[in-house]
C-alpha cells in the first residue's frame, strides 16, 4: 500500500515548525497575542485551519484581530469562512491581517486598510538613548494601566474609545498575562506608552502611542529599546506604519516585507 508523502516545504504547512523562520515566529506569536489580549478583556478566541481569531469585545481595532497562519489560497478560502463565522451578527469594528499579499476581499465586505510593514532586529549591542528627561515605568497596577489606556486612546488616537469608562480600551485583567506594558514620562509627565509580547523564540512589540506634543523627544526611542532589552537574546519584531519606519530604520531594525491589513465593521 503506497504513502503519500509530505509536501515540499513551504514554510507555511500545517505541521512547518513555528521555528522554521522569523515570518512563522511572528505569525505565531500575534496568534498568541491576540488570544491572551481577548481572553483577559472578557472577550473569546479561537483557533481554525489556517487562521487565528480574537475578539476582545470592545472598540480597540487591533485587539479584534484575525490573524493569518498560511497565504490564502483565493477569495473562498475556508480560512475566510471561518473568520466570517466567527464574527457573524457582531458588528464591532475587526481586523484581518496577513503576513502575505491577498486577492481583494472587498466582496465579501472588507476594506482594505494598508500595508504595514514587518521590521526585524537580530539580537546584538545597542547605543543607549538615556535621557534625563525621560524615565520608563513597568505597568504593575490598575492605576497605572488606566494611565497607560488614557495615552493609547489619545496617543493614537481611538476616537470611539474617547471618554470611555477606564478599561474598555485597556482591561484589568490584562495585569494578569504575559503582555508587558509600560509608560514614557516626559519631564514625569506620561506622554507615550508601548507593550511587548515574548513567545516563539521572537519579542513582539506590539503596541506604541505617544501624544503629539511628545513626539521626537526620545520617549519613543527609549520604550524600544528597553521592550529590546527585556530578552536581547532574541530578534525583535514588529508590524509598522510609514510613520514608525524611519525611527525602527535608524535604530537597526530590517525591512522585511509588507503585511496585508483589512478591516470590517
Amino acid at each position: 500500500m503506497a504513502t503519500l508523502e509530505r509536501p515540499l516545504e513551504t514554510g507555511w504547512l500545517d505541521d512547518t515548525p513555528v521555528e522554521d523562520s522569523i515570518l512563522r515566529r511572528f505569525t505565531r506569536n500575534q496568534a498568541d497575542l491576540g488570544s491572551a489580549i481577548a481572553l483577559a478583556s472578557g472577550g473569546r478566541a479561537a483557533e481554525r485551519v489556517g487562521v487565528a481569531l480574537a475578539d476582545a469585545g470592545g472598540e480597540l481595532g487591533f485587539a479584534n484581530q484575525a490573524t493569518l497562519q498560511r497565504p490564502l489560497t483565493g477569495v473562498a478560502d475556508e480560512a475566510l469562512d471561518a473568520v466570517d463565522d466567527f464574527w457573524r451578527g457582531n458588528p464591532r469594528q475587526h481586523m484581518l491581517l496577513s503576513a502575505w499579499p491577498t486577492p481583494d476581499l472587498a466582496s465579501r465586505g472588507w476594506r482594505l486598510e494598508g500595508h504595514p510593514m514587518l521590521v526585524v532586529r537580530a539580537p546584538g549591542p545597542h547605543e543607549s538613548a538615556a535621557r534625563p528627561d525621560v524615565t520608563l515605568e513597568v505597568v504593575t497596577d490598575a492605576d497605572a494601566l488606566a494611565t497607560a489606556e488614557r495615552v493609547v486612546i489619545e496617543g493614537y488616537p481611538i476616537p470611539p474609545l474617547a471618554g470611555s469608562p477606564v478599561g474598555e480600551g485597556l482591561a484589568p485583567g490584562l495585569l494578569a498575562t504575559d503582555v508587558v506594558y509600560r509608560i514614557g514620562r516626559l519631564d514625569g509627565v506620561p506622554v507615550g506608552v508601548a507593550a511587548r509580547y515574548v513567545a516563539h523564540g521572537v519579542v513582539n512589540l506590539c503596541l506604541a502611542a505617544t501624544l503629539e506634543a511628545a513626539r521626537r523627544r526620545g520617549v519613543w526611542a527609549n520604550l524600544v529599546w528597553a521592550r529590546v532589552d527585556d530578552a536581547p537574546e532574541l530578534p525583535a519584531v514588529a508590524f509598522t506604519s510609514d510613520y514608525s519606519r524611519p525611527g525602527f530604520i535608524r535604530m537597526g531594525f530590517l525591512p522585511i516585507m509588507r503585511f496585508t491589513l483589512w478591516t470590517r465593521s
